[in-house]
């Protein structure tokens, strides 16, 4: 394999890593919040927006760390 070919394979590995590890926190950072808010909620109209939105936080999170961790894992077939 030509060595710029294998640093752009390492560039994608690395930046996939650390787009799924800071995927974890960030997906917990949003589901928390928008779990405190929904518990605080005043009217039925904002308690639904937040379920709306931590359930898409959670939905979305997951597809991208399991999209990341996958491409990571096909690109590492590649050394």
């Amino acid at each position: 394999m030509p060595p710029f070919v294998s640093e752009i394979v390492a560039f994608f590995q690395t930046a996939l890593t650390w787009v799924t590890a800071l995927a974890v926190p960030g997906v917990g950072l949003s589901a928390g919040w928008h779990a405190l808010m929904r518990s605080t909620a005043q009217d039925e109209m904002t308690m639904q927006h937040h379920s709306r939105a931590l359930r898409n936080a959670v939905i979305y999170g997951g597809i991208a760390i399991l999209a990341g961790g996958i491409t990571s894992a096909v690109l590492g077939q590649f050394h």
